[in-house]
Formats: C-alpha cells, structure tokens, sequence
C-alpha cells in the first residue's frame, strides 16, 4: 500500500504568469523524486487540490504520475484565495480514499504539503476571518480531532509560503498539526523544499528499522546534506517533527517542535525516545553491570536530558539521555514476550483485545503498542506506535 500525499496548491489570482508556471515546475521535480523513490519499492500516493477562482480536487490519489503531471499543468490561476476549502477539501480526500502505509514494519501516515503565496480570503474578501476558519480546518488534522472527522491518524501539514504568505498563520498551522512550515524567495529554494520531502521518506525507509536513528536530527541533516542539499538548523527540526508525527509519534513530535522554536527549558529541548521504547546499554554506558545484560523499557522522561528506565530484571534506574553530552543507552526494537499464564509486564508489546472499547484511541485496528506503566487495580499505560 502506498504512502499518500496531498499536494493543497494556492491557484489564486497572485500565482497567475511566473508564479504558476515557478509552482509547476517545482511539482513536477518532486514527482521525478517521487518516482525514483518507487522504483526503490517505497511507492506514493499523490492527490492534486487547488484553491482559487476553482475549489477542488483536481487528482485523488494516485501513483499513476503522468495522471498527476496533467493535473498540475491544468492548473489556471484567478480568483481570490479560499484556503479554508482547500483544506476541507484535502481532509475529504484523505477520508475517502487514504490510510496508514507499513515501511518495514513502521506506519506511515499521509500528509499535506500546503502552498500558498497570500493570506486566505472568504467569499467577502475577508482575511481575519478567513484565517480564523483556516485555522478550524487546521485542528481537524490534529492530535485532538482527528478520529472524530474520519481520519485514520492525526495528519500533519508542511506548509510553504512565498510572496505575501502570512508567516504567523503557516506556523501555527504546523504547530496545531505538528507540522512544519518553511518560507522561500524563488523557485531555487522552492524546489528545493519539494525536494526535501522526497528526501524525508527516503529517511524514513532507510532506517525504518534503527529508532535512534530516526529520531534524531543531527543523522536526519546528514542525511539530507549528502544529498546535496543544504538544510537550516530550523527546518531540519520541522522536517523531523512532520516524520515523527506521520511515524504516530507526536509526543516525540512535540519535543522536536520545541526544539525547532528555541524553547529555553531543558527538558524541552532534548529529542526523548517516546515512552515504552526498548532500549539497551549504548555508547556512552557507564554503569557496570546495573543493566545485567538485559533489554529495558523507558516509563518516564526527566528533566536535564535524563530518562527513566524498568530493566526486565525489575530494576528502575534514571539514565542520561543527552544530559553531560552523554548517551548511556541505544533503542532497540525488542518487545518483551509474555509468559504464559503471567501478569503483564513493562516492555510487552500489545493490541487492542476482545473486549476492547476505546474507538480509534491506538491509532486503529491491528495497531500494536509496548506497556510503559502498570497499577494494582488492573490498568495499563501503553505507547502505541513505538514499535508498529
């Protein structure tokens, strides 16, 4: 099944001449990474939406990109710029015809790459209150909302923004989806953000299976600069943010978010693995034979860049997780096997069972989550995503 992205395109009146004919070569350079990305095995979706003088859905989701290529060069400009429609628009079509890919044992969920170069307008012209539906729309991705609209996860929006874009309005866009926004100056660096995109879910197939790696933004602009293209400190968080969230990993994504807004408080600041990672000693262990060998789980984050992990064994210990520049421990995908006839344990993975009554609380049906908490009374914490 392939990943599903929605490409939500501003065909306003401001776009007509060089704009469009700048968008629409920026497009079709991603479709040409996203088709070599195919021929790897990792294939995607693309769905066309404009919003201007015409709302709609000009392409569903398709990987068929000659298909995706004409709908881009139909594209005409006019009109005001009803960003609102747009986004409803896009959610309809996720709804109705997108889900969660699997990349190597990982979910991926879609996204929106939204583009826009003006603030949105209604049908009265008006720019406040349009922006105040926008952002409606908006918190219908998000964490809070998304299972009560029909969304199969929470969807985040890369926003990128040009000419007389309002930067405030893109960033808390990202910010309500735990998504990311850029804002560019000419086509070189609009291509270039089209092209990071291809580069993220390249990331992410290459090291579906290493945590640590994926979670960590230093490896992610590596990556991405040994691709020959340059990425800021800013961008490179928002980028990691977007992964995480699609990865169904928002409390990790929320971390990244402060990162990339330069929060000032420790303990925002470090890039934690979620809760219920699996973890072992890594490179910078100091601690003997505290671990005894064994495989852990993390069931809290401290502050200072420490963590808290339950061996196997049974003993609870506080680890650096970027405190002292240090890293005791490596996350690792070891789910821990429950004994026949045994209580549940920490580090055991689990789904939804007979009984199950919490609608879509675990990110859907077949959705596998690891145990990070247990109490007397029979309740479990569990993270889900960790290890899907």
């Amino acid at each position: 099944m392939p990943l599903d992205t929605v490409l939500c395109l501003d065909t306003s009146g401001s776009m007509a001449g060089r704009g469009m004919r700048e968008l629409v070569a920026a497009v079709e350079n991603f479709l040409e990474g996203v088709e070599e990305t195919a021929k790897g095995g990792l294939k995607e979706n693309i769905a066309v939406v404009e919003f201007g003088k015409r709302e709609r859905v000009v392409q569903s989701l398709t990987n068929d990109y000659g298909k995706v290529r004409n709908a881009i060069r139909s594209l005409e400009a006019g009109g005001r710029t009803p960003m609102f429609n747009g986004l409803m628009l896009s959610l309809k079509e996720i709804v109705a015809n997108g889900g969660v890919v699997s990349v190597i044992g990982r979910k991926l969920s879609p996204r929106i790459i939204l583009m826009t170069d003006g603030v949105p307008t209604n049908d009265d012209g008006e720019s406040d209150d349009a922006k105040a539906q926008v952002l409606v729309a908006a918190a219908s991705f998000g964490p809070k909302l998304w299972s009560s609209v029909g969304l199969p996860h929470p969807i985040p929006i890369a926003c990128v923004g040009c000419g007389d874009c309002s930067p405030d309005l893109l960033d808390a866009i990202a910010e309500i989806t735990n998504g990311m926004f850029v804002i560019v100056d000419n086509i070189s660096e609009l291509s270039s953000f089209f092209k990071k995109q291809v580069l993220l879910i390249k990331f992410a197939a290459q090291f579906a299976g290493d945590m640590e790696k994926l979670n960590d933004a230093l490896v992610l602009r590596q990556f991405i600069e040994d691709m020959g293209e340059d990425v800021g400190d800013d961008e490179v968080q928002g980028l990691l943010r977007l992964l995480l969230t699609m990865m169904g990993l928002e409390a990790a994504a929320s971390l990244a978010a402060h990162a990339a807004a330069g929060s000032s408080s420790a303990e925002e600041t470090y890039s934690y693995p979620p809760l219920g990672s699996r973890v072992r000693r890594g490179r910078d262990w100091k601690w003997g034979p505290q671990d005894k060998g064994d495989v852990g789980t993390i069931v809290s984050h401290e502050k200072g860049g420490c963590i808290r992990v339950e061996w196997d064994h049974g003993a609870s210990n506080g680890y650096r997780w970027g405190a002292e520049n240090a890293r005791d421990l490596k996350v690792v995908n070891e789910p821990r096997k429950l004994l026949v006839g045994g209580s549940i344990k920490v580090g055991v993975e689990v789904k939804r069972g007979k009984d199950w009554k919490w609608n879509d609380q675990d990110g859907g049906s077949g959705n596998n989550g690891v145990v990070y908490g247990t109490d007397e009374k029979g309740w479990v914490s569990v993270s889900h995503c960790t290890f899907c």
